[in-house]
């Protein structure tokens, strides 16, 4: 009897435990949904801290609420790509900029270089006088581009005026002792042209053609040592320039005679319109 006693105790105990269990749980339940309900809800950019202090009696209080949003990580990566934005409009505009310093940079390569013997003749003056005469070589002149203007009175073997300045459209007059120096410019890929009237100098020599029967062909813009052992093709003769004058109406070789007793052949050409008159003579004689 007393053995059955000791186990129906057993039995009560048990049973009495398994009572108790699920109040215990349902306590919990209750404790853990009151403390939820003191801590408000956070959104997914914003994450608060809340600070809720307890009086000594243990007792509570009304919590206060610090706010401080906290930017996640959404917002950060957001942050970084507006970052990488600015960068890359940074980099851009640091692109354009090489590219327009590029730009300017071959603007300045494309710009033509300057080119020395077509500023030499584009410094030539209508009026100036340039020491210069044709060789006799093809069209050679004397010197590759204009020397430097000089006296019209000076005394030189070849001495040219200027009449005109221009480009490829200028039209030179082509009298006798009249031409034309024209220069293109690979650089530019302009034509100057210069229109020149010769100013005849005494005892000087030209190139002449001789024809046979004492007909002579004058060539009237070049110069050459009168004492020279070989003459450029088609030239064959070399004549010096004996005088110069004013023509006179009747112009004729027999003005070139410096006097009753000279003796020497005499050749003549009427130049400047007419105006003046040159003697040529061969100077070994």
């Amino acid at each position: 009897m007393a053995h059955m006693k000791c186990g129906y105790r057993r039995i009560c105990r048990a049973s009495l435990i398994w009572l108790l269990i699920p109040a215990m749980l349902v306590g919990c339940d209750r404790k853990n949904r009151d403390a939820a309900s003191h801590h408000p809800s956070t959104s997914q950019h914003e994450i608060t801290s809340s600070a809720e202090p307890r009086n000594s009696s243990g007792g509570d209080e009304p919590g206060i609420t610090i706010e401080v949003p906290i930017e996640v990580g959404g917002d950060s990566d957001n942050s970084k790509q507006d970052s990488g934005s600015d960068n890359s409009e940074r980099d851009s505009g640091s692109d354009n900029s090489e590219r327009d310093s590029g730009s300017e940079q071959n603007s300045e390569a494309e710009e033509p270089e300057p080119d020395p013997t077509e500023d030499a003749f584009r410094s030539v003056s209508a009026g100036d006088c340039l020491p210069i005469y044709r060789t006799g070589y093809s069209d050679d002149w004397s010197q590759p581009k204009p020397p430097e203007p000089v006296s019209c009175r000076g005394n030189y073997a070849g001495l040219f005026y200027v009449t005109r300045t221009g480009g490829s459209g200028l039209i030179c007059p082509n009298g006798r002792a009249e031409d034309s120096w024209r220069y293109y410019s690979a650089m530019s890929r302009q034509t100057t042209t210069l229109c020149l009237r010769r100013i005849w100098v005494k005892n000087y020599c030209v190139l002449a053609i001789d024809s046979g029967n004492q007909s002579l062909s004058f060539g009237l813009s070049t110069a050459v040592g009168c004492n020279a052992d070989r003459v450029p093709k088609p030239y064959n003769r070399i004549m010096v320039v004996s005088d110069v004058y004013r023509a006179p109406p009747d112009a004729h070789v027999g003005y070139c005679k410096k006097n009753q007793y000279d003796n020497r052949m005499y050749w003549m050409v009427l130049v400047s319109g007419g105006e003046d008159m040159v003697c040529f003579t061969d100077p070994n004689t």
